[in-house]
């Protein structure tokens, strides 16, 4: 059987809209947090979402994290028939704190979880600038990847076939994204790659909205690189890719 890869709702958090569409600033919304379970040779799952909602109140407390009934990542798994232990691989997209918590659950059953090597470079001491979005030790607190043992990617890798993991950077410096062959064509699990629909509603001259990006060039070229790989898109951020919605985690 072709592999196929279904979004799952981990949650939600406030942000200014801004955060993923550029030009969008004073508008206030609530963002899903997606993981991505691909089923294939390997059950393979993409992002682990965000941590205890009273620690990431603590620790981003602008964000407003919530997780309705049925949303902890354990729970999401369950509801299409898995348990943590059932994968067999975890990919982060990139090390931003609401995408890569977790993955405590992973551990025992021995899942290799892959990240690009320059993310974890970057995340083990990033500019303060950044450091709130990475945890980072420099401010006191404990990344949740910083003491198991990842295994770095050096560019585009195939986790098992018809699973392709390929860098994007931009929105992080080692953001990546996964390309799954399933029976409908090429899906590209985007991420904050393409984090929402609206990034790709552009005009034909400046055909994509950017998103949140550390560099501009590189999110542009990675943007391109999933749209043109992809027959359909997966964002990180979507409302649109599952059942529940802002009317009712909001």
């Amino acid at each position: 059987m072709p592999p196929t890869v279904t979004p799952l709702c981990c949650g939600s958090l406030a942000m200014d809209k801004s955060v993923l569409v550029a030009g969008e600033t004073g508008v206030e919304i609530r963002a899903p947090s997606l993981a991505f379970l691909v089923e294939a040779d390997r059950t393979v799952l993409v992002d682990t979402s965000f941590g205890d909602v009273e620690r990431m109140d603590e620790f981003h407390p602008g964000y407003e994290c919530r997780r309705d009934e049925g949303q902890t990542l354990s729970a999401a798994l369950a509801g299409e028939g898995y348990d943590p232990a059932d994968v067999d691989a975890v990919v982060l997209s990139h090390l931003d704190w609401d995408h890569c918590y977790n993955l405590d659950q992973f551990v025992e059953s021995g899942a290799t979880i892959y990240v690009q090597r320059r993310e974890l470079e970057y995340a083990v001491a990033p500019y303060p600038t950044h450091a709130d979005r990475y945890d980072a030790t420099s401010l006191g607190r404990e990344p949740p990847w910083l003491t198991l043992d990842l295994t770095p990617l050096e560019g585009e890798m195939e986790l098992c076939p018809g699973v392709t993991a390929f860098p994007t950077p931009g929105h992080t410096v080692g953001h990546q994204s996964v390309a799954v062959e399933t029976d409908e064509g090429t899906t590209v699990i985007a991420v904050d790659a393409i984090p929402t629909f609206e990034n790709l509603a552009g005009t034909e001259d400046v055909p994509f909205r950017r998103g949140g990006a550390m560099n501009d060039l590189d999110w542009w070229r990675s943007a391109r690189e999933v749209v043109e790989r992809g027959d359909e898109i997966l964002p990180g951020h979507e409302w649109g890719l599952v059942d529940a919605g802002p009317e009712t985690t909001g």
